[in-house]
């Protein structure tokens, strides 16, 4: 397992990408298999920070369409957030595309992050930066790629997201993407991104990471396996899409 993670002081400097990427082998991956695990995507100090801020400067709250309405729902007690999640978990295979995980908006549509001091304003400037537009780009081959939106998620026990290929009419959405911040996971412990075959078996699995990037195609069905009760710790990640215009 990988050691805990150490932050000797609190920098707010951008991220950045790891320069060593080979982006020639990483495009003829993407190119042949319509998405890609990216390891070591960004530099370990800009991953340490992500990583500080999604645990400690950002307040989450829990995501779910119960009912048929999605809604991110604040301020729950404990009693609250599991009255939910039984709900959500009795509507499963039930009443179609159902989710449960704890998100924090960073950027709806490509605009900065509310709070121009925070460091998720400069995650944004990131992900809507001639750098990381034009890895993308150089990675999927797709030339019509134009900003990325983004959220923070945190998936705890009894969190998951259920099979959908994420092709929503008028949203313009091209590649999704997942970073992840996860420093020690366990596979039993479930919340792995999964794609589905042509039989209905998993084709392939991911399992959460730190530091890395999935990309993939849109449209793609996938999903995210339910945590387990037993998970020792919690799944964080930054997801979105990269979209045209």
């Amino acid at each position: 397992m990988h050691a805990a993670i150490q932050l000797p002081h609190i920098h707010n400097d951008p991220p950045q990408l790891n320069p060593a990427l080979d982006r020639a082998a990483l495009a003829r991956q993407f190119r042949e298999h319509g998405r890609i695990h990216i390891a070591d995507i960004l530099t370990r100090p800009s991953a340490d920070r992500l990583h500080f801020c999604l645990q400690h400067e950002i307040r989450y709250k829990l995501c779910t369409n119960i009912g048929g309405t999605a809604r991110a729902l604040d301020n729950l007690s404990a009693e609250e957030r599991h009255a939910c999640s039984v709900a959500a978990w009795r509507e499963v295979g039930i009443a179609g595309f159902q989710f449960l995980f704890d998100t924090h908006l960073v950027s709806f549509a490509g605009e900065p992050y509310r709070e121009s001091r925070h460091h998720l304003a400069n995650l944004v400037a990131f992900l809507n930066g001639a750098d990381f537009l034009g890895f993308a780009e150089e990675i999927t081959g797709i030339d019509s790629i134009a900003f990325a939106d983004a959220q923070a998620t945190l998936y705890r026990s009894g969190h998951f997201l259920t099979a959908h290929d994420d092709d929503v009419p008028n949203t313009k959405r091209l590649v999704a993407y997942v970073f992840g911040f996860t420093p020690v996971w366990r596979p039993e412990w479930g919340g792995l991104l999964e794609f589905p075959g042509t039989d209905g078996q998993a084709d392939i699995a991911y399992q959460p990471g730190f530091n890395t990037l999935k990309l993939f195609r849109v449209p793609m069905s996938h999903y995210v396996s339910v945590v387990a009760p037993y998970a020792q710790r919690l799944r964080y990640s930054i997801t979105g899409w990269l979209r045209a215009r």
